[in-house]
């Protein structure tokens, strides 16, 4: 039996999934309208074997993220749901039942407006969820950047190196963007950033954003219209305006 003391979090943070499983059911069944608590026993269950159930509990929780317009978290989502079902015989997977990765006709998140369908489509199907717990270190100052990330859930903390040593600029949330500049330029990494907590990220490779690229030249435009147009709140314009100072 659970120390008193552990909670289903806490035993889904150390991997120990079967024994998160009822201390998160619990939780689930007292907070029905908790996404976040869904999410957490919806993971415990893949953890544990108990794919199923799981699937189900990731599509609940998407459709509630879709409804209230937080596309960027129900993607992750059904990404988790997807990898899932892959555990899943043959025989039991359902052809032609995997939902799409949104219902909304235009997703609620800036980037994913600016996209055609059939465009969107494609960036959205390259893209892995990458989970991180707190305090670990996601990119690195200096390295080269070979990936661009989404907030899924959670927050990330921003750092640079500054004469007097290291300087903490900001901490990021849910939707917001980052890495993207290194990515559509090839400039090294301007920052450090790591998980202030949990977080989830929707990641998008260089290499298969320039496979997507070469089937659809038209999204370079879009990926650096929507830089553009964010330029002053991304972490290279905080870099920026902390030298001017």
């Amino acid at each position: 039996m659970a120390d008193e003391t552990e909670s289903g979090a806490t035993l889904l943070a150390r991997r120990e999934y079967a024994r998160a499983v009822p201390l998160l059911k619990r939780e689930h069944e007292k907070y029905p309208s908790n996404p976040r608590i869904r999410l957490q026993y919806s993971d415990a269950l893949a953890g544990a074997g108990m794919i199923d159930e799981a699937v189900t509990q990731y599509e609940a929780t998407a459709r509630y993220y879709e409804d209230n317009g937080l596309t960027v978290q129900a993607i992750a989502v059904r990404k988790k749901a997807e990898k899932a079902r892959e555990q899943l015989p043959k025989t039991e997977a359902e052809p032609g039942k995997n939902e799409p990765m949104f219902e909304s006709s235009v997703p609620k998140s800036p980037l994913f407006e600016m996209l055609p369908q059939t465009e969107r489509d494609a960036v959205i199907a390259e893209m892995e969820v990458e989970t991180h717990d707190e305090g670990s270190v996601i990119i690195t100052e200096g390295d080269p950047g070979s990936s661009m990330y989404v907030i899924a859930s959670g927050a990330v903390k921003v750092y640079t190196r500054g004469t007097a040593g290291t300087l903490y600029l900001a901490q990021l949330g849910e939707g917001d963007f980052f890495g993207e500049v290194s990515v559509l330029t090839g400039k090294p990494r301007t920052a450090t950033i790591t998980a202030a907590q949990r977080t989830e990220l929707l990641r998008l490779d260089k290499t298969k954003l320039d496979g997507v690229l070469s089937k659809y030249p038209g999204i370079r435009k879009v990926l650096d219209d929507f830089y553009n147009k964010r330029a002053e709140h991304t972490v290279e314009a905080m870099i920026a305006s902390l030298k001017k100072k």
